[in-house]
């Protein structure tokens, strides 16, 4: 018969004891065997100071504990007398051996370090061998643990707490910590059952007892709580929420950041900002006397608070940044900065009148106004004579960086320099006539009787004052003329005025303009989607609504002139809008071929003299025509739509709306300049775009438990 291997049986973990009756504890689990004799049981520390073993079982580790731990059979037997006490909050783990226990080791790591110090210690010929901290000591005996917490529960039962209504504060402290370390020990002990291997990260707890709420926070890095904190702060600026506002939501909800953590850190990125790039005030030249009348008074002392920011300071902060984003490359060092400026009414006689600066290479962000870098501001009056004073450190900067560089860091970048704006501002700059002049044209010379399609960008900047209607020296004589760009939207805007203005005067001339083809007007453009209206003035004549870009567009795009113009002229005049709307889109295309285009806008013109006198040709018209071809060759690398202001105008629509409210005009209470205020927020904007400061952040897996 064959052979019936016999099966072993393995008994499991077990204790073997009358502890406390005895000291001894025998504990075997079918491989080894331990005998403990127990001379000072210990006790478990408070929370928070307890202490838990690593590993996935985490035992309690005792305070004041004392065994004798024998183990191995025959010459290998051996006692060591093992002692656990806290030492500032943190368990010390000692063995005592040898003769009498007259040598000990030390260990403040683990109980396991401790033990395979002693062993290699009384077997030293056996390097190998190694020895459970846990079982050495004896942490693991469930006959200990259960007496220790018997002890424990019987002093805290007959501990009658104090009702929540009654606590003091320092007990409802104690009470909220106590709760919060349990709280975290227990999940330090359950989360390899639930989450494995993965550490579980407590961060943050809520709870209520008896209507009182509470809330724990486990986070202790404040590089997170100031990350989190420049966030709010970011939001509340970019988006111009009010102190009270944001006070007022705080009040709600009690885990959004203070608001006075949120001004203190405002004022902290301020400070550290105005030392990187200083705001700096120009006084008024006491000979200044260019203004006699009636406004003197009140443009003088506007013009007072002139506030510039260095363009030299502004690039050095930004440059580093776009060279590691790789929109600026070290082996071609070449920056191309576009110079803009704008004014808008602040007032019924001032203006709020600002000069930007953008890094054209950082072509991708060229559209958004907190990429136009504001270096000049001042409320007062767009005249040459102003800006020349208010310009004088910019302009010499400019000059400078021209001619000689910058050096950033350790590289010498070369800078070619672009002026667009409108038409006004532009001439103004340029020192040049008006644009209802006899020479009304910047870049070439004809004049206002001789309309040809011929002409071509001919003045050169190095003999502008040669040519009719240069009175003044350009305010940006560094820049070359062929890079004094048209600002692509006013073309559309101006254009579309002037095709509008020709509607209602044909309307007019042949005495259609009455109260049936006025609501006409009024029912297609609201079919389309724009509000618009007719009123009389006191002087009897008709006015109506000034329409933005985007409803010039939609009227542009979709009138129909049927319903207040015969047939065949409504076909005609709707003909001319559609090829102006089409000259206008293929304008903005980047790679849309020059000469095509040259084709295209004087084809529209032809059809325009048909439909109207040549006398109605505008500027815009003359500049479209002529000029915006040559402006798309040699600009090809960025394109037309690179050098539109409707950044910057949008830039300042959005400062003169926020800091010249009725209730922040000039300061407000705090008597501070509005200036001042926009460019310390200019220079924060700078902090939160190349900072790398956090717009928001992941939101966590929520869960509904009832």
């Amino acid at each position: 018969m064959p052979k019936v291997k016999s099966k072993k049986i393995e008994n499991g973990p077990k204790e073997i004891t009358d502890y406390p009756k005895t000291d001894s504890i025998l504990y075997t689990d079918g491989k080894r065997s331990y005998n403990y004799r127990i001379k000072q049981e210990g006790l478990y520390p408070q929370l928070p100071i307890l202490i838990y073993t690593q590993g996935k079982n985490k035992y309690k580790i005792p305070d004041g504990y004392c065994v004798e731990t024998t183990w191995g059979r025959g010459e290998k037997k051996k006692t060591v007398k093992c002692f656990i006490n806290y030492i500032e909050g943190k368990p010390l783990f000692k063995i005592m051996y040898g003769i009498n226990f007259s040598e000990e080791i030390r260990s403040n790591i683990s109980s396991t370090t401790a033990a395979n110090a002693v062993l290699k210690k009384l077997f030293p010929l056996n390097e190998k061998s190694l020895i459970s901290g846990v079982h050495l000591f004896g942490i693991h005996l469930i006959t200990l643990k259960q007496a220790r917490e018997n002890i424990r529960n019987i002093k805290e039962n007959n501990v009658q707490l104090i009702s929540l209504e009654h606590c003091s504060k320092s007990t409802l402290n104690k009470r909220q910590h106590k709760f919060g370390n349990q709280l975290k020990q227990h999940v330090q002990i359950e989360e390899s059952k639930i989450y494995g291997k993965d550490r579980v990260v407590l961060k943050q707890i809520s709870y209520s007892v008896k209507d009182m709420d509470f809330q724990i926070d486990y986070e202790k890095r404040n590089d997170i709580k100031k990350k989190k904190l420049i966030s709010a702060v970011q939001a509340i600026d970019l988006n111009y929420i009010p102190r009270e506002g944001y006070r007022a939501l705080t009040a709600v909800e009690s885990n959004l950041q203070r608001e006075w953590a949120v001004s203190e850190q405002r004022l902290k990125i301020t400070t550290e900002m105005s030392q990187k790039i200083p705001v700096t005030f120009i006084n008024l030249p006491l000979d200044f006397t260019e203004y006699s009348n009636s406004e003197s008074i009140e443009i003088i002392q506007n013009i007072k608070k002139d506030g510039t920011r260095s363009v030299k300071d502004i690039l050095k902060y930004i440059v580093p940044v776009l060279i590691s984003n790789e929109i600026l490359d070290i082996n071609n060092p070449i920056i191309h900065l576009r110079v803009s400026g704008d004014g808008r009414n602040v007032g019924r006689k001032i203006k709020h009148v600002m000069i930007t600066i953008a890094i054209l290479n950082d072509i991708q962000n060229i559209h958004k106004p907190d990429h136009h870098y504001t270096t000049v501001l001042f409320p007062g009056v767009e005249k040459y004579e102003v800006l020349e004073i208010m310009m004088a450190s910019f302009i010499k900067e400019l000059d400078e960086i021209k001619k000689n560089g910058l050096m950033i860091g350790e590289i010498m970048w070369n800078f070619e320099l672009y002026f667009s704006s409108d038409w006004k501002f532009l001439t103004i700059c340029l020192g040049f006539n008006s644009a209802n002049s006899k020479f009304f044209c910047p870049w070439c010379q004809v004049s206002k009787y001789d309309q040809g399609n011929n002409w071509k960008i001919s003045k050169k900047m190095e003999n502008i004052h040669e040519y009719p209607g240069h009175n003044r020296k350009p305010l940006f004589y560094m820049i070359p003329l062929d890079k004094w760009v048209p600002d692509e939207l006013h073309i559309l805007l101006r254009i579309w005025d002037r095709l509008w203005y020709l509607v209602l005067s044909e309307l007019k001339e042949f005495n259609q303009f009455d109260d049936i083809c006025r609501d006409e007007i009024v029912k297609e453009m609201d079919r389309i989607g724009v509000n618009f209206q007719f009123w009389q003035e006191k002087s009897n004549t008709w006015n109506h609504t000034s329409l933005m870009g985007d409803d010039k567009k939609k009227v542009l795009k979709n009138f129909n002139f049927k319903r207040i113009l015969p047939p065949s002229r409504a076909k005609a005049i709707r003909e001319l809008w559609d090829r102006f709307h089409q000259v206008y889109l293929n304008l903005k295309l980047k790679d849309y071929d020059a000469q095509q285009f040259r084709f295209e806008a004087e084809d529209w013109l032809e059809l325009f003299k048909v439909l109207y006198m040549p006398s109605d040709i505008t500027p815009y018209m003359h500049v479209l025509v002529c000029h915006m071809s040559e402006f798309m060759e040699k600009h090809k690398q960025f394109g037309i739509k690179a050098f539109s202001c409707a950044a910057v105008e949008k830039k300042n629509h959005q400062q003169v709306t926020h800091f010249f409210r009725q209730t922040t005009k000039d300061g407000g209470k705090n008597k501070k300049s509005a200036i001042t205020d926009i460019l310390e927020y200019e220079n924060r904007v700078l902090f939160y775009l190349f900072d790398n400061v956090e717009t928001s952040t992941p939101k966590p897996k929520k869960i509904s438990l009832m």
